[in-house]
């Protein structure tokens, strides 16, 4: 039985992920203008590790967003219902969205069924 709800419910958590590294990469933005106002001031300010830190921030949720997409579409399916269930459960942990967590809960009890 394939797991419309949890589905859904992933993909939710997916778009807010991808809203998520907008706004980390808005961030990265801003503070790669302060890094060249810095350098033109001669303040001696580092902002490389915090654009660093942001880049790596960014790649995660990017990365966590499409494995979250392709774990709604495993529920689709009626054999892999409970893998997109257990990866969406994961990744929800792994990147702190509830969305994602409750769609691969829901996933797993109507895979088991």
């Amino acid at each position: 039985m394939k797991s419309r709800v949890g589905s859904i419910l992933t993909l939710i958590g997916a778009i807010f992920t991808f809203v998520v590294a907008g706004v980390i990469l808005l961030m990265m933005i801003f503070f790669g203008g302060l890094l060249g106002l810095s350098d033109k001031l001669g303040n001696g300010i580092r902002l490389e590790l915090v654009m660093g830190i942001f880049a790596g921030l960014f790649v995660l949720f990017l990365i966590g967003g499409i494995l979250k997409i392709y774990a709604s579409r495993l529920m689709m399916d009626k054999k892999k219902v409970v893998r997109g269930g257990i990866m969406a459960i994961i990744l929800g942990l792994f990147v702190s969205d509830i969305f994602s967590l409750i769609g691969g809960i829901i996933a797993v009890v109507q895979g088991n069924k």
